[in-house]
C-alpha cells in the first residue's frame, strides 16, 4: 500500500489544488468550528452559571477535568478505530455524539449533570479533530499539507473565539442555555453536508479489491487519469504487521519521537487548556467586565488562528520544522510572562493577549499539523490520537492547576509566571524530535518534504 499512496502523493503533487480538495477543506475547517466552539464554550458561560447556581467559579473546575477526560479517552480509543474501519465513519459518528450532548447541556441543572454531559461531549470531541486532520492530510499535495491541515485545525480555535461573541450577545438576552443550544445545533446542521461530501481515508479505500471503485470515485474529482498501482507483497507484510494501530508508534525507529512529541503535548497543552478554561475569569479578576473578558478571550483564540496560519506558509518552506516550533514555543513563555506583568495595565494588556494568543495557539496548532504529518498514512489518525490524548492528561492538569491557584488567591501576576514554564520545557523537548532513519514510508517526495528536519 505505501507505494500506492506515494504514487498518489507525487500525482497531487504535480497538479493545481483541485476543487474538490478546497471542498474537504472547507468542510472539516467548518466542522472544527463547531468542535473548537463546544470545546470553549465551557469557559465563557461558567461565570454566568456561577451566579445562577449560587457557586464559585472554582467549584467548575472538576467540570472541566471530566470534559478534559472525556477528551482524553476519545483521543486514545477512537483514533485507533479510525486507522482500522475508516476516518470518516469514525469522524461522523463523533460530530453526532459532542452535537447531540451539547443540546443536552440546556437542560442541565446540576454539577453532576453538567460534567456527565461534558465526559461524554469530550468523547466525540476527542475523537473528531484528530480524525478530521488525519483526513486532510491525506488528501493535501505534499508541498502545502502542512498549511491545508493547519487552516483546517484553525476551525477549532476559530470556532472557539466565536464562542466569545455569541455568548457575549446571547448570555445577557437569552441565557446560557442558549450559548449550549447554539452549539449543538450547528454541527447537526452541518452532518448531512458531511455525510454527502467527505471521502472515506485513502488506506481504506486501497484495502478494497482492484478496480478500487470507491478510490476512483474520488480520485475522479482530483486525480482523473491516476490509476492506483499494484501493492508489493513486502509492502502489505509490513503494513499487517500488527492488528494495533498503537504499536506501529514504536516500531521502525519511532519509539524515541513518539516519547518525545508525546512529552511535548503533555506540557504545551497544560499551558493552552489552562489559559482557555480560566483567561476569562483571571481577566475578570483584573477588573474587567464579564463581556470585555469573554471579548477579549476571543481575541486571544482569533490570534492563535492567524499565528497558526502563518507558521504554517513559513513551516510549509523550511526543511527543520521542530526549530520553528521550538522558537514558537519560547516565544509562548515569553509572552505569557509579559502577559502578567501587564494584566492589570489596559494601555498593553489587548496587546499582550494576542500575542500570547498568537504564540500558544498558534503553536500549538502547528504542532498539531506536524504530528498528523509526521507518521505513516495507516496509522496518522492513531499518532496524531495518541499525542492529542497523552497531551489531554496535562490539559486534565491544567484547569485544575488553574482551579487550585484560584482557591489559594494567588496574585494573578503569578498565576502567568507559573503557566510560563510548561512552554518552556515543550520548547526544550521538541528540538529533538528527529526522523526515524527506517521509516516506514518508502522513498518519495512525501519522504523528501519530512516534518522535521537537522
Amino acid at each position: 500500500m505505501h507505494n500506492q499512496i506515494a504514487s498518489f502523493r507525487a500525482a497531487l503533487d504535480t497538479r493545481p489544488v483541485s476543487r474538490y480538495q478546497w471542498l474537504i477543506l472547507l468542510l472539516l475547517a467548518l466542522l472544527l468550528v463547531t468542535d473548537g466552539y463546544d470545546a470553549q464554550v465551557l469557559g465563557y458561560v461558567v461565570p454566568a452559571l456561577a451566579a445562577d447556581w449560587g457557586l464559585e467559579k472554582a467549584a467548575f473546575g472538576p467540570v472541566f477535568s471530566a470534559n478534559l477526560l472525556g477528551l482524553t479517552l476519545g483521543s486514545l480509543a477512537v483514533t485507533p478505530l479510525a486507522d482500522r474501519f475508516g476516518v470518516r465513519r469514525i469522524l461522523l459518528a463523533c460530530v453526532l455524539i459532542y452535537a447531540s450532548l451539547t443540546v443536552l447541556m440546556v437542560f442541565a441543572n446540576s454539577l453532576e449533570t453538567l460534567m456527565a454531559a461534558r465526559f461524554i461531549c469530550g468523547i466525540g470531541m476527542g475523537g473528531a479533530m484528530p480524525s478530521a486532520m488525519a483526513l486532510m492530510s491525506e488528501y493535501s499535495p505534499p508541498r502545502l499539507r502542512t498549511l491545508m491541515v493547519t487552516l483546517a485545525a484553525c476551525g477549532f480555535s476559530f470556532g472557539g473565539a466565536a464562542g466569545g461573541f455569541v455568548a457575549a450577545g446571547f448570555i445577557d438576552s437569552f441565557g446560557w442555555q442558549a450559548v449550549f443550544l447554539a452549539g449543538g445545533v450547528t454541527p447537526l446542521l452541518l452532518f448531512p453536508f458531511l455525510v454527502w461530501w467527505l471521502p472515506e481515508s485513502l488506506p481504506r479505500l486501497l484495502r478494497d479489491a482492484p478496480p478500487y471503485t470507491r478510490l476512483q470515485k474520488v480520485t475522479a474529482r482530483m486525480l482523473p487519469d491516476w490509476q492506483a498501482p499494484l501493492a508489493s507483497e513486502e509492502q502489505n507484510r509490513q503494513e499487517q504487521g500488527s492488528k494495533l494501530p498503537v504499536v506501529e508508534l514504536f516500531r521502525h525507529g519511532y519509539a524515541r519521537p513518539t516519547l518525545l512529541i508525546w512529552s511535548t503535548f503533555f506540557v504545551s497543552l497544560i499551558l493552552l487548556y489552562f489559559m482557555i478554561s480560566w483567561l476569562p475569569s483571571l481577566l475578570l479578576e483584573s477588573g474587567l467586565g464579564l463581556n470585555e473578558a469573554n471579548l477579549l478571550t476571543s481575541m486571544f483564540l482569533f490570534a492563535g488562528t492567524l499565528g497558526a496560519i502563518g507558521m504554517a506558509w513559513f513551516a510549509d518552506r523550511l526543511k527543520s520544522k521542530v526549530r520553528l516550533l521550538s522558537g514558537i514555543l519560547a516565544a509562548a513563555a515569553l509572552c505569557t510572562i509579559l502577559l502578567g506583568l501587564n494584566h492589570d495595565n489596559p494601555r498593553y494588556l489587548v496587546a499582550f493577549v494576542f500575542a500570547a494568543g498568537f504564540c500558544i495557539i498558534g503553536g500549538q496548532l502547528t504542532l498539531n499539523a506536524f504530528a498528523s504529518n509526521f507518521y505513516p498514512a495507516h496509522v496518522r489518525a492513531t499518532g496524531t490520537g495518541w499525542a492529542l490524548g497523552v497531551g489531554r492528561f496535562g490539559s486534565i492538569l491544567g484547569p485544575l492547576f488553574g482551579s487550585m491557584l484560584l482557591a489559594m488567591h494567588v496574585p494573578v501576576q503569578q498565576i502567568f509566571f507559573f503557566c510560563a514554564i510548561p512552554a518552556v520545557v515543550a520548547a526544550l523537548l521538541i528540538i529533538q524530535v528527529r526522523a526515524p532513519e527506517d521509516a516506514l514510508t518508502t522513498p518519495s517526495r512525501d519522504q523528501a518534504q519530512s516534518p522535521v528536519g537537522g
